[in-house]
């Protein structure tokens, strides 16, 4: 274990102990993990995979062999009778209208149109959208149950297994370490 002596401004000492103790509580060793937490996500790379609640629905982050998988978990999830995907090929707008048990099927040969930075799926009450590169945008209007149960499966594709308790959640995972923030 080392020791680093630094000097920092008191207002920004008041709100890491602050944030320390909410998030590891007023106990010894907290300001010391929270730093170190800090440190870590500053100096490590991009997450691997980002699953976050947001207002509307939830976003991602995935690599690109669980895409198939988030498509097949959401079908399994929101229940719909047909799913519509859309996507540009070339100047050409593409919409595939196919039911559900279909859409999930074809799923994993579809691979190149869901990596399409263009593509987009309609699952009747919800929609998912991409910026490409593995990151979704979901607009669904989720309960607490179904936002935990997409996270915790996702997840197990990639051999993680958590439990998730509460409704809002930011998972971020980095070089095999997972940080769950609530």
């Amino acid at each position: 274990m080392k020791y680093i002596k630094v000097a920092i401004p008191d207002d920004l000492e008041e709100k890491v102990r602050s944030k320390a103790g909410v998030l590891y509580g007023a106990r010894k060793g907290s300001l010391s993990r929270s730093v170190t937490d800090a440190l870590f996500n500053w100096l490590c790379p991009d997450p691997e995979m980002y699953i976050g609640t947001t207002p509307n629905g939830m976003s991602f982050e995935v690599p690109e062999k669980l895409i198939p998988g988030l498509m097949e978990i959401l079908i399994d999830i929101l229940k719909p009778s047909n799913v519509i995907y859309s996507y540009l090929h070339g100047e050409e707008e593409v919409e595939l209208n196919l039911l559900a048990e279909e859409a999930k099927s074809k799923i994993r040969e579809m691979t190149d149109i869901l990596l399409n930075p263009t593509f987009m799926a309609e699952l009747e009450t919800a929609s998912l959208y991409t910026g490409g590169g593995g990151c979704f945008l979901l607009e669904a209007n989720l309960n607490k149950k179904q936002r935990i149960f997409i996270a915790e499966r996702l997840l197990k594709q990639e051999g993680i297994e958590i439990q998730l308790t509460k409704e809002q959640f930011s998972i971020i995972v980095r070089e095999g370490h997972v940080e769950v923030l609530y």
